[in-house]
């Protein structure tokens, strides 16, 4: 009965899975004519884009600064910031502090991070339609980011079934140091990654044991998650795309707003990592969809 179960909510999903076009329209990344790589179309829509190695535009404050070809700071200077977005009220204010647009920043950070991409340098990816697994298979997946020298990376990922039960779970070292943990959104700290031994290559090879051709995908906004995993995969259910904002596009719903509004304010909290409780929210925000 529970395979059963599995198959016709498999085909109800397939109905929701994004087209070639919709990957191109939201910033999936797509096969490259050479193995290994990718392309990104309309990057510049969705990622901020490096235009110089050396020179960079700090997420946070938008502060310009130069580093030297290992990532170092050339003139190293504290960040002021607002770690949190604006609000979109008459009177926009911080979310993080509820200061005005003009206010002096809440926050401080010994140096300056930077989200930017190099779109014509998408090297090292995996593509699933290689993977040997080819069970027809649903999973929800999230990651968590944090800075390092060279930019941002991935550092954790969490994968549960239809059931919303975790099916793989792990903390990833980058493979640059880490310069900032980007706590407040990532949950994750210096401490707990004593220890961790897992390199992104190690994460591949599991991947592509769980995710083969076959395989849907959900995450919100899975686009950027794909992007720092280096993985390319066709099957995807969006929810960012699944619940559209009522501005539509650029705009998209977060998903601490989708899970308020469809999965009451409980489900914000989970145990183990935080992309965890992520993950199976956008599982139920799919399963919504199925009924």
């Amino acid at each position: 009965m529970a395979d059963m179960m599995t198959k016709l909510l498999y085909h109800r999903m397939r109905e929701m899975v994004l087209t070639e076009e919709d990957l191109n329209t939201y910033g999936y990344p797509r096969p490259h004519s050479q193995p290994g790589r990718a392309v990104i179309h309309r990057a510049a829509s969705h990622y901020n884009i490096m235009n110089n190695f050396n020179t960079r535009t700090c997420q946070r404050c938008k502060t310009s600064y130069s580093i030297d070809a290992a990532g170092n700071l050339i003139s190293p200077e504290p960040c002021n910031y607002h770690w949190a977005k604006l609000s979109t009220g008459t009177v926009p204010t911080y979310y993080c502090c509820r200061g005005k647009v003009s206010s002096q920043p809440c926050c401080t950070a010994p140096r300056h991070v930077s989200d930017q991409i190099d779109p014509d340098n998408l090297i090292g990816f995996i593509n699933t339609q290689q993977s040997h697994a080819r069970k027809e298979s649903i999973f929800a997946m999230d990651c968590e980011m944090v800075h390092t020298s060279v930019g941002m990376d991935v550092a954790a990922i969490s994968m549960v079934d239809c059931n919303s039960k975790s099916v793989y779970e792990t903390l990833i070292l980058p493979d640059a140091p880490v310069i900032d943990y980007n706590t407040k959104h990532s949950g994750l700290t210096e401490k707990e990654f004593d220890g961790v031994t897992t390199r992104l290559r190690d994460v591949h090879n599991k991947l592509l044991s769980l995710v083969g051709s076959q395989t849907i995908l959900i995450g919100h906004g899975l686009n950027n998650d794909l992007l720092r995993l280096k993985v390319i995969h066709n099957n995807i259910v969006d929810t960012s795309v699944l619940y559209p904002h009522p501005k539509g596009l650029p705009y998209r719903a977060s998903l601490i707003f989708l899970k308020n509004k469809h999965l009451g304010r409980a489900s914000a909290y989970s145990l183990g990592l935080k992309c965890r409780g992520d993950a199976q929210a956008t599982m139920k925000l799919v399963r919504l969809k199925c009924k």
